[in-house]
């Protein structure tokens, strides 16, 4: 199971945000951002991640057909019934993704203190 205390303190970057969920656009992650009242934030926590990784998933299984005010309609009871309804388990692509930073992470400082 994930930390969640990890979550409320830990914070990432808003250019890790859109590495780390493959958001090429600037404007679709201050769009996402924008719509959960973070747009502003250098940095947000990993239950805000959570937050804008439910939104990018959330619009993505109707293409087209859901959107940032449905999303917002929803609380995160239906969010959950409706992931598990799909298959999606968001738990899991959330520990994936912050395990994914922390490998990033060791990588660059790796490169960095064997630097010639």
């Amino acid at each position: 199971m994930f930390n969640t205390s990890t979550l409320r303190v830990e914070k990432i970057s808003i250019r890790e945000c859109r590495i780390l969920l493959d958001i090429q656009s600037r404007d679709t992650i201050n769009q996402y951002l924008k719509t959960l009242d973070l747009f502003g934030h250098d940095r947000i926590s990993w239950q805000e991640f959570r937050r804008v990784l439910e939104l990018q998933i959330f619009l993505g299984l109707k293409h087209g057909r859901n959107s940032k005010d449905d999303f917002l309609k929803l609380s995160q009871s239906q969010l959950t019934s409706m992931f598990s309804n799909f298959g999606i388990d968001i738990e899991s692509r959330l520990l994936s993704l912050r395990n994914q930073k922390q490998n990033i992470h060791r990588v660059a400082v790796h490169l960095v203190l064997n630097k010639d």
